[in-house]
């Protein structure tokens, strides 16, 4: 059993200053029940009004801030347009599309994102990302290939390779240092 549900469960606030890393790893070895049951109690905690309050004086309209996208599982840098009652709209600096998402999607706090996994072997879906560089080995024909991902199904990452795609478990990818990655470079258009 892990110590975190207890925690999460009695209150919230126990987890201020613990990192979304530690807190991955740590629910490797949780039981599905024990993640829905955290899942159920985090979701309370987020609609809560006095937390939506707390959240809505914090933002202003014209700040620069990042949110986290789902689909993408990675912040995207964005600017506030308007705050709502509940959500705020808001502009991503970098493709300009508009968004209406809750006030607990943007990162106020400046909260590392980035979930890395200590498996040996492999990659895990959470530490990937939507235009994330990552590499492989073919066993067909040994050869390595690196491309970059263009969706995360939930065993295994589409990869685009000069165009072809592959689909690879994501216990065949390893991570990609810029450097080597340069060469293959593509760029993703969104579909």
């Amino acid at each position: 059993m892990i110590k975190y549900p207890s925690l999460l469960l009695s209150g919230i606030s126990g987890l201020k200053n613990m990192q979304i890393q530690h807190i991955f790893e740590e629910l490797k070895t949780a039981t599905d029940f024990e993640l829905f049951r955290l899942k159920s109690a985090i979701q309370k905690a987020l609609e809560d009004p006095e937390r939506t309050r707390a959240l809505k004086l914090k933002i202003q309209v014209g700040m620069k801030v990042d949110y986290f996208c789902t689909d993408l599982n990675h912040s995207i840098h964005c600017t506030v347009l308007k705050v709502g009652r509940s959500r705020v709209d808001v502009q991503e600096s970098g493709t300009q599309k508009r968004w209406s998402i809750p006030f607990y999607y943007l990162n106020l706090d400046h909260i590392e994102t980035e979930i890395v996994s200590l498996n040996t072997k492999g990659m895990s879906k959470a530490e990937l990302f939507i235009g994330c560089t990552v590499g492989f080995i073919n066993n067909k024909d040994n050869n390595e290939y690196i491309g970059q991902v263009s969706k995360l199904n939930p065993k295994r990452a589409v990869i685009l390779v000069h165009s072809t795609a592959w689909t690879v478990p994501y216990s065949m990818l390893f991570p990609v240092i810029a450097s080597e990655a340069e060469e293959y470079i593509q760029v993703l258009l969104p579909s």
